[in-house]
């Protein structure tokens, strides 16, 4: 938990907009929340969501596994510090929360060209078939960690951490080149 107030400040400089071009769109989520929950050997998603639906059913559960017992609980609601700490208190104590959302930042590329765009700079198969609505991958793009979600079909949420979020924006906008049409 923070001790102190954080001001969220935006990764991107301030004439960065969302970059709407023929088949793809780049936009940065701004505000919600990215909490790290770590589960101990015995946890798992369903307990997870089903504590988080009963303790604070207004943020949802929209929670993306990370690694072994750990996933990034992400929601497009403020979430106060004292908020946090209730939600932690009321939690099974296999579960600790870690607020991110100072320290990582949400971004969805989306349009009919998307997964074109993001398989030139990732190993992860994003087909159809393959890759599910709600399915998430830890992977690298070019060299930056992040995180991809498909969140819709021809949508996905991006969380980076915040000092390379300049850097994935520009790289993805370099691969959706071939995609703006004059």
């Amino acid at each position: 938990m923070r001790d102190y107030p954080l001001e969220n400040l935006s990764a991107f400089p301030p004439h960065v907009a969302a970059g709407a071009v023929a088949s793809i769109n780049l936009a940065p989520v701004t505000g919600g929340f990215v909490i790290h929950v770590l589960g101990d050997a015995k946890s798992d998603e369903a307990a997870l969501k089903k504590a988080l639906a009963k303790i604070a059913p207004e943020l949802g559960t929209d929670v993306r596994k990370s690694a072994p017992n750990q996933w990034f609980w992400v929601g497009d609601a403020g979430v106060s510090s004292d908020r946090l700490t209730e939600i932690q208190a009321g939690l099974p104590s296999q579960f600790a929360l870690a607020d991110q959302t100072h320290g990582r930042v949400r971004m969805r590329l989306s349009g009919a060209s998307s997964r074109r765009v993001l398989a030139k700079g990732t190993m992860v198969d994003l087909s159809v078939d393959l890759f599910a609505i709600g399915q998430s991958a830890m992977t690298q793009i070019g060299h930056i960690g992040a995180m991809i979600t498909r969140i819709e079909d021809d949508r996905f949420e991006l969380i980076v951490l915040r000092s390379f979020a300049g850097s994935l924006w520009d790289e993805l906008q370099h691969m959706a080149a071939e995609f703006h049409h004059p």
